[in-house]
C-alpha cells in the first residue's frame, strides 16, 4: 500500500469527508415560530400516538397529563362518540397503535393538526426542551440519527461532492444533497437543532432517545462530521 492509499484509508476510518473540514455549523434555539412549524413532526406523525411511545404502559399517564385535550379526541374519533372520563380514554388508547383505532388517520390528522387545543398541547411540550450537545454515543443511541452513509450503505465516497454526485436525482435523497449543497455554497450554517426526545421507556428498536424533528439537518452535519446540539425534551425525570 502506498502512501497516498494509505492516507485515503486513514481518511476513511475516521470519517472524514475533507482534507481538512471546510465546513461549519451554529445551531439557534429554536424560537416560538419554529416550535409551529416542527409540530407536524409532533401531532402530525402517527408513531407518536403508538404503543411503543405516548400510550406506551410506561408513558402514558405522563403524556396524557401533556396531551388530555389530543388523547381525548382520538379516543372519541375512535369510538365515534363521546367519551365519559379519563379511564375510559386510557381504556381506549392504552398500548394501542393508530391503525388499530382508525384507519382513516390521514382525515383525522388534518383536523387534529387545525385544533388549537392540540397545537398548544404541543408547544407546551417543546418548551420542556433545552439545548444539550449531542455527542457521539448520545447519536448512536438514538433513532432516526446518524451519518448518511450507515443510512445509505451504497454511498462510499464521503467527500461533499462526491455525496452530491451519489444521490444523484434519487428522489428520497434530495433532502440530503440540499442541506450539503448548501453547505458548499455558504461554508457556515446557523441553523435551529434537532429535536430528540426521551420517554420514561427508552426510545424504539432498543435506542434510548428518539429524533422527532431535524432528520436531515441532523443527518447531513453528522456525516460532515460537525458538532451536534439538539434540543432535548427528557420525559424520563
Amino acid at each position: 500500500m502506498n502512501l497516498q492509499e494509505n492516507i485515503q484509508r486513514i481518511r476513511e476510518m475516521m470519517g472524514l469527508n475533507e482534507v481538512s473540514n471546510p465546513y461549519s455549523i451554529t445551531w439557534l434555539e429554536p424560537t416560538r415560530e419554529y416550535f409551529s412549524q416542527e409540530l407536524d413532526e409532533l401531532l402530525g406523525n402517527n408513531m407518536r400516538f403508538s404503543k411503543d411511545e405516548f400510550f406506551h404502559p410506561q408513558n402514558y399517564d405522563l403524556m396524557y397529563s401533556i396531551f388530555p385535550h389530543t388523547f381525548k379526541m382520538i379516543a372519541e374519533y375512535s369510538k365515534g362518540s363521546d367519551v365519559e372520563d379519563e379511564q375510559e380514554i386510557k381504556d381506549i388508547l392504552l398500548d394501542k397503535e393508530i391503525d388499530e383505532l382508525m384507519d382513516d388517520w390521514d382525515k383525522f390528522n388534518n383536523v387534529l393538526m387545525k385544533d388549537h387545543k392540540s397545537r398548544k398541547e404541543g408547544l407546551n411540550l417543546f418548551n420542556m426542551g433545552s439545548m444539550e450537545e449531542w455527542d457521539d454515543g448520545k447519536i448512536s443511541q438514538t433513532r432516526g440519527m446518524g451519518k448518511l452513509t450507515n443510512q445509505q450503505p451504497h454511498i462510499k465516497d464521503t467527500t461533499s461532492l462526491g455525496l452530491i454526485k451519489q444521490m444523484g436525482d434519487n428522489p428520497n435523497l434530495q433532502g440530503y444533497k440540499k442541506n450539503i449543497e448548501d453547505f458548499r455554497n455558504e461554508r457556515h450554517r446557523e441553523l435551529p437543532p434537532p429535536f430528540v426526545m426521551r420517554l420514561q421507556s427508552g426510545g424504539r428498536d432498543g435506542k434510548e432517545y428518539t429524533l422527532i424533528g431535524g432528520h436531515k439537518r441532523s443527518t447531513v452535519a453528522s456525516q460532515l462530521n460537525l458538532p451536534i446540539t439538539a434540543w432535548f425534551i427528557n420525559l424520563s425525570k
